[in-house]
């Protein structure tokens, strides 16, 4: 199957759950809409109902003492949301912002010179769309998040109380060895998949070529491969919307309205008091007695940030936006550069295509491996996420032009040169990289979408160092197992990288250039330190906070979205106690 066909059928198989969500047979599990009166004053506004804005509405509302507004410009989640084997169908649909970058012939070749940006358009957000794995990064991280904003309370130790808050882990194993790192009694169930052979035999090729296997990468380990743990229970995914939002639903202090754009945060002088929004053709005015909570996420929360009249002077006065306060807002964006390998494996006869089985789990085995060149360091420089694809499955295509949107000819000469065998796909990252791109309003209509320049290799640095974890990577060809099946990194015959020695260091820069894209680990456009303070205040005004990922002074060695969850439950504490 091609990838031109993979996209269409996928497209197609969007339709029926589209519908279902205009039915609404599906909303029967999310709050209901609220109804909307002009000029009504709640205790707490919060803007977006992504991971970090259900956190907070659900910490701020559950005692029952205070009235909280949600306002979220998508709507509610479609089922597919909640179903683990279909999770590659909901990117680039109704629930997708999908947002493009600006043309880049640099580090974009693999999207015709635009990246693909997913971002989460729902109930939920990015983590109802996302690859649902758990990680937090290392105790690094925040120990230089509280030496960033001088705030000690940022430290590892004090901010681990809030990641075990949110967790519900159900893993005997991991509980045994790890238990003081975790949490059981928390919203979000957590989970691991039952190890098999093929899994086996891939953690031990992994360690062969330097890179040990270990149990649990959310303790106090940082270095190795393991299966990952997962935002997955009880045959559902785990979204914040599911475990935060839907237990709260019929919470008489608590107002949803869903498919409303938040345009402006309405000020007196220097004080945040309300928001204005729109809701089906007709404009809303609502007003925070306590605080406006921005949880938008990090592109939208700058986009509205800046149309408010808080961002760059020159730049908002391009635009004729009356100045609030001139702060760096939009700058400083990052994202884990990805680079995609595949690996053929195994070889087995001509197959019958099949279709999974149980829709309701996970649908491939994945390995998370968090390794560094030196292999005698404690601390990660690079991570590998690898999904085994069983060769009677059409997902290598689905992934590659679906869910990571890449040429279709990459995808398809991968999938051919994979045929009849079983593949490991494996998305590479670099875990803090030096290059920064930007936000910037392409206008003052808030319909409009942000202009978005990832940065990717912005830095030289970044590029040399991406090629030297590939290199380090796909040294595990070389290991007893990868030999004995005739395994091999698939995909090398790239005529525009024809003029380049094979192997050579030349080759794979062009390679990396032309198989890089975004895995949607965006943070820190109004960093705290920066653009609000360690309490997530924005400078310079009052009573407006920032809470989502876009406040991170420096992205954590994972996947941001664990963070993102660990910072709104520490929010919602600081909110209440400045709120007493």
């Amino acid at each position: 199957m091609g990838a031109s066909t993979s996209t269409e059928l996928i497209q197609i198989a969007q339709i029926p759950f589209a519908l279902l969500a205009i039915t609404g047979l599906d909303g029967i599990l999310w709050p209901t809409q609220t109804l909307l009166k002009d000029d009504a004053i709640y205790d707490y506004i919060v803007v977006g109902a992504g991971s970090a804005g259900c956190v907070v509405a659900r910490r701020l509302a559950e005692d029952g003492n205070n009235s909280v507004l949600v306002l979220e410009a998508g709507d509610d989640p479609p089922i597919t949301a909640m179903i683990a084997g279909v999770f590659d169908l909901l990117p680039g649909s109704y629930v997708d912002y999908n947002y493009t970058s600006t043309r880049d012939e640099y580090a974009a070749r693999s999207q015709n010179n635009y990246t693909m940006i997913t971002a989460g358009k729902m109930l939920g957000g990015s983590d109802s769309l996302n690859h649902f794995i758990h990680t937090r990064g290392t105790e690094y991280d925040y120990n230089c998040w509280a030496k960033m904003t001088n705030d000690d309370s940022w430290r590892y130790e004090n901010v681990l109380p809030y990641f075990k808050k949110s967790e519900r882990v159900d893993d005997p194993e991991i509980l045994q060895a790890y238990g003081e790192y975790h949490g059981i009694n928390g919203p979000m169930g957590i989970t691991r998949q039952l190890e098999n052979d093929t899994v086996s035999d891939l953690l031990k090729a992994f360690a062969e070529a330097g890179n040990p296997s270990v149990l649990d990468l959310n303790a106090n380990v940082y270095i190795g491969y393991t299966q990952p743990q997962y935002m997955f229970a009880d045959r559902k995914r785990q979204t914040p919307a599911y475990t935060y939002l839907k237990p709260i639903k019929d919470y008489s202090n608590l107002h949803v309205s869903k498919n409303t754009r938040v345009t402006k945060i309405i000020f007196e002088g220097k004080v945040a008091v309300g928001v204005e929004a729109m809701y089906k053709g007709k404009t809303y005015r609502f007003r925070a007695a306590k605080e406006v909570i921005v949880c938008a996420g990090v592109y939208n929360t700058p986009q509205l940030l800046m149309l408010s009249g808080i961002g760059h002077r020159k730049h908002l006065k391009s635009f004729n936006i009356d100045l609030i306060q001139d702060l760096p807002v939009g700058d400083n964006l990052v994202d884990q550069v990805a680079v995609t390998i595949v690996h053929k494996l195994k070889k087995y006869p001509i197959p019958i295509p099949a279709i999974p089985s149980d829709l309701t789990k996970i649908p491939f085995p994945i390995l998370i491996g968090s390794a560094a060149l030196n292999k005698t360091k404690q601390i990660p420089e690079y991570q590998t996420f690898n999904i085994f694809l069983a060769h009677d499955l059409p997902y290598l295509t689905i992934a590659c032009a679906q869910v990571f949107g890449l040429r279709n000819e990459i995808c398809d000469r991968w999938q051919k040169q994979v045929e009849s065998r079983d593949s490991l796909y494996t998305i590479l990252t670099i875990l803090q990289p030096k290059s920064r791109g930007r936000v910037r309003l392409a206008s003052s209509n808030p319909y409009d979408d942000p202009i978005i320049t990832t940065g990717f290799f912005d830095k030289d640095e970044d590029l040399m160092n991406m090629l030297k974890y590939v290199k380090d990577f796909i040294s595990v060809g070389e290991t007893e197992y990868f030999r004995e099946i005739g395994a091999g990194v698939v995909g090398l015959d790239l005529e525009e990288c024809a003029d380049k020695e094979a192997g050579s260091d030349e080759f794979w820069i062009c390679y990396v250039l032309n198989h890089a894209s975004s895995p949607y680990h965006q943070t820190s456009t109004c960093p705290m330190g920066r653009v609000v303070d360690s309490q997530l205040l924005v400078n310079g005004v009052e009573k407006l906070r920032v809470v989502d990922a876009s406040v991170m002074p420096r992205i954590p060695r994972a996947a941001p979205n664990a963070a993102v969850i660990m910072l709104a439950e520490k929010a919602s504490d600081m909110i209440k106690n400045a709120n007493q």
